[in-house]
């Protein structure tokens, strides 16, 4: 449970759905009709942003990948789908790209995987995982977003490593928000080996945290983290000011497991809300110095 003061609502299964008079609403994806006449229909929807996954699970048999789409992140996507009961292990992000049309790319994919897809009704592919990253990258490459023409983007590692740097993961080299005209985004940049140079991106999504203290005010969409209510500026500030908690709770993986476990325990075991800044005091001093300063000799 989030605390109750930052009013963080996480966002619902995207799965869930419900059913209307002669349609079903599925959030994120298009509107499906029941068929007519033994013919099925699409209703068009305009173009929405979103990511493209691949997906593995290492219990699953050889060559089994699920490729679909979300409004928020692969990350949180993978959680959720882990959880199902007959899932024996955590799904993992094979690959994940934001694009401009979300629905037209899976859409796409989906069909130019039809042969090798297990159940028309599922998102699971049998095929070598390379081969369908290589199919979704070459699709999604149509509908790439220019984010560097597109968005607003602010450092804010800074403003973290002021906030909390004992609490930040150790291979945290960069992060950074992004604001596009429908969307808010983080990424940060994580380097798991010292002696490579390759680093790993990691995007998230914000709408997933909704219920912003400021619902009443107009406009009002829904998230906490508004490109239409907010200034770039503004959503930066609530950025570096979200309680660690909502932080893992929602996927946003920028602290330490060390820093993890304690925060869960606190509020879980304890009901006592994290610090959003962090303090500490010296309580011990150990002198390390080298230099020709003079020392009194052991015999005088």
């Amino acid at each position: 449970m989030v605390p109750a003061s930052c009013r963080t609502e996480i966002a619902r299964n995207s799965e869930q759905c419900t059913a209307g008079a002669g349609d079903l609403w599925l959030p994120g994806r298009a509107c499906r009709l029941k068929p007519q006449h033994g013919k099925r229909r699409r209703r068009e929807l305009p173009a929405k942003r979103g990511v493209i996954y691949v997906l593995t699970n290492r219990y699953f048999a050889r060559n089994i990948v699920k490729i679909g789409m979300t409004e928020r992140t692969a990350t949180l996507r993978a959680r959720e789908l882990s959880t199902a009961t007959g899932v024996p292990d955590d799904f993992e992000v094979a690959y994940e790209q934001i694009v401009s049309d979300a629905i037209t790319v899976e859409s796409k994919v989906h069909e130019l995987l039809a042969d090798y897809r297990l159940n028309k009704r599922r998102e699971f592919f049998q095929l070598p995982t390379m081969k369908a990253i290589e199919v979704v990258r070459s699709v999604a490459a149509e509908y790439l977003v220019d984010e560097e023409n597109e968005a607003d983007e602010i450092d804010v590692l800074p403003g973290f490593e002021s906030r909390m740097r004992r609490w930040l993961r150790s291979d945290l080299v960069a992060v950074s928000y992004h604001q596009f005209s429908d969307l808010c985004v983080v990424k940060w940049v994580t380097q798991p080996d010292l002696s490579s140079e390759g680093a790993i991106e990691h995007i998230f999504d914000l709408s997933v945290i909704a219920g912003h203290p400021l619902e009443s005010v107009p406009p009002y969409d829904g998230r906490w983290f508004s490109p239409v209510r907010n200034t770039p500026e503004e959503n930066a500030r609530e950025l570096l000011v979200l309680d660690a908690y909502s932080m893992i709770m929602t996927g946003l993986d920028i602290l330490s497991e060390e820093a993890m476990r304690y925060v869960a325990d606190l509020w879980e075991l304890h009901k006592t809300e994290p610090p959003i800044q962090l303090s500490w005091r010296v309580v011990e001093q150990r002198l390390d110095m080298w230099g020709n300063n003079e020392y009194p000799s052991v015999d005088s």
